[in-house]
């Protein structure tokens, strides 16, 4: 008889170990937008010049942003990340560029990808440029990144991206806007 409850929980305890996995963006089941609209300019897979040190003025309070509190409040998550690779794939005449991402630290968003995972810039990114001339410069190089998973028109996922400067104020402007619109 003391094993029957035993058994009973065994069930219970691999759907809670399930239950805790539920929390990255690709372990989730559910519906996801498509990427069209104001989601390609929240989350435009780029990378702002800032954050690689190619701004010459100083760059605005980031809690006065509206892109920075509108990407913290419907993206999947807001992260500190540091760039582990990249990775350079041809396909014909165009080059994407593979970036693995390691999380340093999760700011907020209810659904967080794996602790490394991997972004693209595909051809058309605005920041190809950034990467192709300064690669060596930012592998190592943490930011604030903001993802968000979209559905494609097979059925497939994808993560697209928008990486900030990873500095106080920016992580404080993240945090303020969560705490505004918590989920």
């Amino acid at each position: 008889m003391a094993r029957r409850p035993a058994a009973l929980l065994a069930p219970l305890l691999l759907g809670a170990a399930a239950l805790g996995c539920a929390g990255s963006a690709s372990a989730v089941s559910r519906p996801l937008p498509s990427y069209a609209g104001r989601a390609v300019e929240l989350f435009d897979d780029a990378i702002e010049p800032a954050a690689v040190g190619l701004e010459l003025e100083r760059p605005a309070d980031p809690r006065g942003d509206a892109l920075v509190r509108e990407r913290a409040q419907v993206g999947d998550a807001s992260l500190r990340v540091r760039v582990q690779t990249i990775t350079a794939k041809h396909d014909g005449p165009d080059t994407f560029y593979q970036l693995g991402l390691r999380t340093l630290e999760d700011l907020g968003g209810p659904f967080p990808p794996e602790e490394s995972f991997v972004v693209t810039l595909g051809p058309r990114s605005p920041s190809v440029g950034i990467v192709r001339n300064l690669e060596d410069a930012i592998v190592g190089k943490s930011f604030v990144a903001f993802v968000r998973a979209f559905v494609l028109p097979d059925g497939d996922r994808e993560l697209h991206f928008h990486l900030a400067p990873d500095t106080k104020p920016e992580a404080a402007a993240v945090r303020e806007a969560m705490q505004q619109f918590p989920r």
